[in-house]
């Protein structure tokens, strides 16, 4: 394995270039090209183009195809795709960003024989209706489109990879916060409520479970999987620890400088027992990497970014 992530990347066809990395222009994206350069990674930052089935590398300014603009990379980072943005559109709505896409993609890495491929797939491609912490192996069964979609594309990299002996891995990333993130989900909601009223709702006993994942941590994650070599396997990505939605409404008031007193709990017909949770044995064990950012540290960033906004 290489010394250090991305260190060991040598261009395979006498040019500089070293890593392919999708969605380069896009929230994560934007991070892992910065954190590969800063590790003096060569990287081809790609993103579409106006015209259908052209990509722009947008370090270079080459336009071309991905087979042109992926020639003499070593690994590729997938990272593009079209997010969760509208929670009633039907499955055909992803079919082209999140799984087409994918097969392109992949079937140019394989033609250029790239030493390891590193797909951003979600927490998604898990069910709402779990009771634990979930687990690679056991509970892939998406009950959304977006999640079917995501899942797919897994299938897809493992496809692609299986026929060429490509190592490969898909990240399974928990719902990612930080840098100039527009929403966090109940963790926002807490953090307005905290600012604009001095206290926070929660409903009923708060018992669902959420976890979240700094952005940066996401990224370090990212290039770390670059060092991946096997055949292609799914890899649950989360932050420091799940909390139950009460355990978070208590860390944003402490945060807040709120008493105790500031969290009600007000009745609900039916309980949110949802468990929005990644097991993270596969993580230490096949990518030896753990998150450094703790839920007060993201919860404190938060906090101090909507200050600043004010």
């Amino acid at each position: 394995m290489m010394s250090s992530p991305g260190s060991g990347m040598r261009s395979t066809a006498g040019t500089d270039v070293a890593v392919a990395v999708t969605g380069a222009s896009g929230y994560i994206g934007r991070r892992v090209v910065a954190g590969l350069m800063e590790r003096g990674v060569s990287v081809v930052a790609l993103s579409r183009a106006d015209e259908p089935g052209r990509f722009r590398d947008l370090r270079r300014g080459r336009e071309g195809t991905l087979s042109e603009l992926m020639a003499g990379t070593e690994a590729l980072i997938h990272l593009a795709g079209r997010l969760v943005d509208d929670p009633v559109a039907p499955v055909s709505a992803y079919l082209e960003p999140n799984v087409v896409l994918t097969d392109r993609v992949l079937a140019a890495a394989v033609e250029h024989q790239v030493k390891v491929v590193v797909h951003a797939s979600s927490r998604l491609v898990y069910p709402s209706d779990l009771r634990a912490a979930a687990v690679e192996d056991r509970d892939a069964r998406p009950d959304t489109a977006y999640g079917l979609s995501k899942l797919w594309a897994e299938d897809v990299v493992r496809f692609r990879t299986l026929r060429t002996g490509t190592s490969a891995v898909s990240l399974r990333i928990a719902q990612v916060t930080g840098g100039d993130h527009p929403g966090l989900g109940v963790l926002n909601t807490f953090i307005r409520q905290a600012r604009e009223e001095g206290r926070l709702t929660v409903r009923g006993r708060g018992a669902a479970v959420r976890e979240v994942v700094h952005v940066d941590d996401v990224v370090e994650c990212v290039i770390a999987a670059l060092e991946h070599r096997g055949p292609w396997i799914p890899v649950n990505v989360g932050g420091v620890t799940s909390m139950t939605v009460a355990e978070i409404a208590e860390q944003v008031a402490e945060s807040a400088g709120l008493g105790a007193d500031a969290v009600r709990h007000v009745p609900v017909e039916r309980e949110d027992l949802s468990v929005y949770a990644l097991d993270s044995r596969r993580r230490r064990e096949v990518l030896r990497w753990e998150p450094r950012w703790s839920m007060s540290d993201i919860i404190a960033e938060a906090m101090q970014q909507k200050e600043d906004s004010r």
